[in-house]
């Protein structure tokens, strides 16, 4: 699969010098540019394999749908020769900043779309949402049970809030915040042994770790507009930020209209309960603003089949505007609320949809991507195996975009396919080594005579040129084995 993207060739000395790896999937990863991305964290390894390498060695991981244990056990040629603790400890490490990392990556996206000057529809929206991690170890460090609001039951694990970024094409994870709940008692579903039994680990007051354990505890709102206002210092452009029912309130409302003047407005769901809205100095709730506008207001729109509302109101000191909505074959009522009062019910509809988007998101990182399926009992660890996920996600995200592919599960497909021939090509090419070796040995044919014959003929040379180069690769490789073909971009 050869990308289709210009300008990849960064990563060349990634990959070993065969045709067919750099042809293979990981040569679009390039564009992102990962030995820039990772230089202010060289430092934190004093000795042995770079940052950018190791990090490179497990998004590889992650495309072939494997874990870091079973993978690096695999001895890949074109892959440095570390042992796996070596990987955990760049997981574990309290000084890595993947939030960081990940802005980079979701900036990054943003700057190759741009130099592309792909055409979008010139809407920006960033989106929220959050979803549950389950876990099965109860030793992992501040682990408990958090509550699912569509099953209605509490299973062990964090909820993950995302904060994804949609530039009109395209949804991206920009930002996200990991979560626990207490409980009604306080003891965050656990016992007493067992909330001793979890893993611990001193860290620094300065270290990047720390701000993540103390959003644990922190309400969800209020992460969500702190990682909007991070969004926007870096360079994030949005209209709107969509949401669904879970989040609408006027608190949140008032402080992402409070980011740069009301430059972004809010639109989502609300939940049709008891709180008021003001028409002409009278207050009314949900049930009492249909019964007293559904005939007086109430319009159709034929496009999507739904009975509407609109409505201007006060909410909370914040004027906003209501769409009470029925769709066609329901008896329900739903309430779609934005700060945008300029907008039609059709906008407004059509813009809230792409909320849906980080709902597949979620889909795709958790069936190929292996979202939440770290069991890592070191938190810092589930940090950073949540982080590689979007970031492999999104530099999948890229290659969707500028190529012929209508699913992400038809490119996940693709590309382990590619990777599995690319794995299949290694072995087969080691035997082919061994075999000629031996044949050559057995015949008592002096090696070098017999490729310089063959090296005559133009057919033939031509052909096994390639193979040549691909010779001293794998006999380099032989000969030192601390010796990689990866090197730090």
């Amino acid at each position: 699969m050869s990308s289709k993207i210009a300008n990849l060739s960064e990563l060349d000395s990634v990959l070993c010098n065969i045709d067919k790896t750099n042809e293979g999937v990981l040569h679009f990863v390039s564009a992102f540019k990962i030995g820039r991305l990772l230089r202010a964290y060289e430092a934190i390894k004093s000795k042995g394999f770079s940052v950018s390498v190791l990090l490179t060695a497990m998004i590889f991981f992650r495309l072939r749908g494997g874990s870091v244990h079973r993978e690096s056990s695999r001895g890949y040629s074109f892959l440095p020769t570390v042992d796996e603790n070596t990987y955990y400890r760049l997981l574990n490490h309290q000084w890595m900043d993947w939030r960081r990392v990940l802005q980079s990556f979701a900036k990054q996206f943003c700057a190759h779309v741009q130099v592309k000057g792909d055409p979008d529809s010139g809407l920006r929206c960033f989106v929220l949402d959050d979803t549950d991690l389950p876990k099965t170890g109860k030793t992992i460090e501040f682990i408990s049970r958090v509550f699912n609001h569509i099953s209605k039951k509490c299973s062990l694990g964090f909820k993950m809030l995302l904060l994804g970024y949609w530039d009109g094409k395209s949804l991206i994870a920009a930002d996200y915040s990991m979560h626990r709940e207490q409980g009604s008692r306080g003891d965050y579903g656990l016992m007493p042994k067992e909330r001793r039994n979890q893993f611990k680990k001193q860290r620094d007051k300065k270290a990047p770790s720390l701000r993540r354990i103390k959003e644990l505890n922190e309400n969800k709102n209020s992460c969500a507009v702190a990682m909007i206002k991070r969004a926007v210092r870096n360079g994030f452009k949005a209209d709107y930020v969509l949401m669904d029912s879970w989040f609408i309130g006027d608190q949140i409302i008032k402080a992402i209209r409070g980011i740069k003047n009301g430059a972004i407005h809010v639109l989502g769901l609300c939940k049709t309960d008891r709180r008021k809205y003001v028409i002409q100095n009278q207050e009314y709730t949900f049930k009492q603003l249909l019964t007293k506008y559904e005939r007086k207001r109430g319009k159709y729109s034929r496009k999507y089949k739904s009975r509407y509302i609109p409505l201007v109101v006060d909410y909370k000191q914040q004027r906003v505007k209501l769409f009470l909505t029925r769709h066609k074959g329901s008896k329900k009522w739903m309430l779609l609320l934005s700060t945008d009062l300029s907008l039609s019910f059709i906008d407004a509809i059509e813009r809230y949809q792409i909320r849906w988007s980080i709902e597949v998101l979620f889909k795709e990182c958790k069936q190929y991507l292996r979202l939440g399926s770290s069991q890592n009992t070191d938190f810092d660890g589930q940090i950073a195996d949540t982080t590689l996920t979007l970031i492999t996600h999104t530099i999948l995200t890229l290659q969707k975009r500028f190529g012929s592919y209508e699913t992400m599960g038809g490119l996940f497909r693709e590309m382990q396919q590619k990777l599995l021939e690319l794995t299949l090509w290694e072995r087969l090419l080691r035997a082919f080594v061994q075999m000629i070796s031996g044949l050559l040995d057995v015949l008592n044919i002096d090696v070098e005579e017999t490729m310089s014959r063959l090296m005559q003929q133009d057919n033939i040379s031509r052909k096994l040129m390639t193979i040549l180069s691909v010779l001293d690769q794998y006999s380099d490789n032989d000969r030192n084995m601390n010796t990689t073909v990866i090197s730090p971009v």
